[in-house]
């Protein structure tokens, strides 16, 4: 998998667990459940979840950005010169000069 199908991945698991979380706590309050062991337990993971892959959508969102703007710089970027041909002609010319 790459970075970018794995944020959306992570962006719409964070996304569902939201609506899981919704909907858990709408049902609960419906009941009158929502200050049972079960229930805090539950959404405790739930917001852990949320948390966890809120995160990791963010982070290789802010990664795969970084890789982008370092590949328009390359596509734009100033003079693409091998250094390998610079340290050739250098060598040469400091061969040149200590003859």
């Amino acid at each position: 998998m790459d970075d970018k199908f794995r944020m959306r991945l992570y962006a719409l698991t964070c996304v569902v667990c939201i609506a899981w979380l919704a909907q858990s706590i709408s049902s609960d309050l419906n009941d009158g459940t929502l200050a049972t062991a079960p229930s805090i337990i539950l959404i405790v993971c739930i917001v852990g979840a949320i948390a966890y892959t809120g995160f990791s959508a963010a982070q290789l969102w802010m990664i795969s950005d970084k890789h982008e703007d370092g590949d328009e710089e390359d596509d734009f970027g100033g003079d693409d010169v091998d250094e390998s041909e610079n340290s050739s002609e250098s060598d040469g010319i400091k061969l040149v000069n200590a003859l």
